[in-house]
C-alpha cells in the first residue's frame, strides 16, 4: 500500500470518527430538546385585596447587615476565555465568613461557606449554554446540571427552574432582561429574586414586569467583574438585609420575605454619611418612607412600571395607595450619587401572609403522548437509516 493510500485511509478514519462523535452529540441533544415536558399555565393573578404585605414591618426589632455578591464571571465559558471565576459573599459582621472550598461538579461551581455555628451554604450559579439564561442557586442541596445550552422556550425555562427549586432554599433569575421575554416573566415561576448586575432601565423593567402579573419577587444587586473593572459605571451594589441573628438560616429568611433593600453606590463618590433606610411604614393606606440623609429625590413606581410620584429634597415620604395600585416599590436618589432601592409593598388579603403563585402545572399526558411519539419517529429514522447502509453495502 503507498503512502498516499496509507495516508487516505487514516483520513478517513479520522473523518469517521469525528462525524460519528458529532452524530451522537447531535442525536442526544435532539433527544434531550425533544423529551423536555410540556405545561399547562394558568393565567397569572395580580396582587389585591385590601391589606399590604409589608416586607419591613419588623425591621425595629432586627440586626441590619450587609451583604456583597462579587461575581468576575458570568458561566462556564467566562472561565474557558479568562481562565478565572470568583463568587464572592461578603457579609459584614461576621456572618459568613469566606469560601471553605469551591467544587466543580457537572460542569456548575459550587461554592461553600459557614457561619459561626459551623451550618454551611452553598451555591452556584447555573446556566452555561448559549441562550445567556442564569439563574443563582443560593442554600443548594445538589448541583443540577440539566440546561437546554442552544435555544430555550417557555417550557425549557420553566423545566430548568422546577429542577433548581427542588433543591436550592432560593432560586434567582440573573439579569432577566438579557434572556426573558414578557411572556415568559409572565407566567414563569419557581424563582423568589431577580439578581441584578446594572441598574438601568431595562432592567427593571423586568422586575416590574414579574411584579406586574402578582409575582413576589425581589431585587438583589450584585457586582460584575471583567479584568477587575466593574462593569456597571464604576457603581458598586450591596444588599442590606435585616436579619434576627448571625445565621445562615436567618440570611435565607430575610432574602425570602424581602426584609432586605439594595443600594447601587458610586465607586469615586465623595466621602460623607452613607445612605442609610430607617424605617418603611403604612398607615392605613399610606406608605410612609424615612431615611439618612436627605434624599435628593423619590420615585413611586407602581404597576406596569408606571411612575407614580416624585418628591425631591426631604428625608420622610409618603404616598397613599389607589385602589388600583397593586404595588408600590420606590427609588431614592441622594446627592453623592447612591440610590436605594426598596422592595415593594403589595396588597393581598390577609396581613403578614407570603404567598408566591405557582402557575405552570405539567401536562403528564401530553408530555407521555409526545415522548411516545417521538421514540416511534426516531426508531423509523433509525430503520431508514439502517437500511440506507445496507443498500449501500450491497451495490458496492
Amino acid at each position: 500500500m503507498s503512502q498516499s493510500q496509507t495516508m487516505f485511509s487514516w483520513t478517513k478514519i479520522v473523518y469517521r470518527f469525528f462525524g460519528g462523535s458529532l452524530l451522537i452529540l447531535g442525536s442526544f441533544l435532539v433527544i434531550f430538546y425533544l423529551s423536555a415536558p410540556f405545561y399547562h399555565f394558568q393565567e397569572p393573578q395580580l396582587f389585591e385585596g385590601s391589606a399590604f404585605y409589608n416586607p419591613y414591618a419588623d425591621t425595629n426589632a432586627k440586626i441590619e447587615r450587609e451583604v456583597q455578591i462579587n461575581l468576575n464571571a458570568l458561566h462556564l465559558a467566562d472561565v474557558i476565555l479568562n481562565g478565572k471565576l470568583r463568587i464572592n459573599l461578603k457579609y459584614y459582621d461576621s456572618l459568613v465568613y469566606a469560601p471553605l472550598s469551591l467544587d466543580i461538579s457537572n460542569f456548575q461551581f459550587s461554592h461553600r461557606f459557614a457561619d459561626s455555628s459551623g451550618k454551611l451554604l452553598n451555591f452556584y450559579r447555573h446556566g452555561y449554554g448559549f441562550t445567556g439564561d442564569q439563574q443563582l442557586c443560593i442554600g443548594s442541596r445538589k448541583v443540577i446540571w440539566t440546561d437546554y445550552p442552544f435555544v430555550q422556550h417557555l417550557r425549557h425555562k420553566q423545566d430548568i427552574l422546577d429542577k433548581i427549586d427542588r433543591h436550592c432554599d432560593l432560586v434567582a433569575l440573573t439579569d432577566p432582561a438579557r434572556s426573558y421575554t414578557q411572556e415568559e416573566l409572565k407566567y414563569l415561576s419557581g424563582y423568589q429574586l431577580m439578581e441584578v448586575t446594572n441598574t438601568r432601565e431595562e432592567s427593571m423593567s423586568s422586575w416590574d414586569m414579574a411584579l406586574s402579573y402578582g409575582h413576589r419577587v425581589y431585587l438583589l444587586l450584585s457586582n460584575l467583574e471583567t479584568e477587575g473593572e466593574n462593569i456597571n459605571q464604576k457603581m458598586v451594589h450591596s444588599n442590606h438585609l435585616f436579619v434576627k441573628e448571625n445565621s445562615i438560616d436567618a440570611l435565607i429568611e430575610s432574602l425570602d420575605n424581602g426584609h432586605f433593600y439594595s443600594i447601587s453606590h458610586p465607586l469615586e463618590a465623595p466621602f460623607g454619611r452613607v445612605a442609610k433606610l430607617q424605617y418603611v411604614s403604612m398607615i392605613n393606606d399610606s406608605l410612609v418612607i424615612a431615611v439618612e440623609p436627605q434624599a435628593q429625590k423619590w420615585r413611586f413606581i407602581g404597576q406596569n412600571g408606571l411612575l407614580l410620584q416624585t418628591i425631591e429634597n426631604t428625608d420622610i415620604a409618603s404616598y397613599t395607595l389607589q385602589p388600583s395600585d397593586a404595588y408600590v416599590r420606590t427609588e431614592i436618589f441622594f446627592a453623592d450619587g447612591s440610590i436605594l432601592y426598596i422592595n415593594p409593598i403589595n396588597r393581598q388579603p390577609i396581613h403578614d401572609e407570603v404567598i408566591r403563585q405557582d402557575l405552570a402545572r405539567l401536562d403528564s399526558v401530553k408530555t407521555a403522548w409526545m415522548r411516545g411519539l417521538y421514540v416511534v419517529l426516531i426508531m423509523l429514522f433509525t430503520q431508514l437509516i439502517f437500511r440506507w447502509q445496507i443498500h449501500r453495502m450491497r451495490k458496492q
